[in-house]
């Protein structure tokens, strides 16, 4: 059952725009150089290309995820997946890629996740917008797995 799911960055979205509104004040008020206001929004328009949206993909016995137009992809086979449960996040986690004690997040909005607990021992949570959706792919892909 294959599964592809994007999510908006809307989180990403609102904090570009609000760095950029409140640093385009703040360079224009204490250089008054355009030059510094022009650097500062090309940065964060680059940052908001990059994250603008996070696609999940299930397909071909490997889940993949990747930000915006996919400049870099993560790959995980399903037989590295030890268990798939769907999660909360704090806030103070953040968004984009980020470690936090015990996991590695990749988020672009909202709290909520998808944790892979690994055979290794390793855990990935993905931020979603449909993690139960997420979930119940994932539990279908590991159950195809078993003999």
């Amino acid at each position: 059952m294959p599964y592809r799911h994007t999510q908006s960055g809307t989180t990403i979205l609102a904090a570009c725009a609000t760095i950029g509104i409140l640093g385009a004040v703040i360079a224009w008020r204490i250089t008054g150089q355009p030059a510094t206001l022009i650097a500062m929004l090309i940065v964060l328009a680059g940052i908001y290309v990059v994250f603008h949206s996070l696609t999940v993909e299930i397909e071909g016995g490997e889940v993949s995820w990747y930000f915006g137009a996919g400049l870099w992809t993560y790959r995980l086979g399903l037989d590295e997946i030890r268990s798939v449960s769907v999660v909360r996040n704090q806030w103070r986690n953040g968004f984009g890629i980020r470690k936090a004690p015990g996991f590695v997040l990749y988020n672009v909005s909202g709290l909520d996740a998808v944790e892979l607990k690994l055979k290794s021992g390793e855990i990935r949570r993905i931020g979603t917008d449909d993690p139960n959706g997420l979930a119940a792919a994932l539990n279908f892909g590991l159950r195809a797995l078993q003999p």
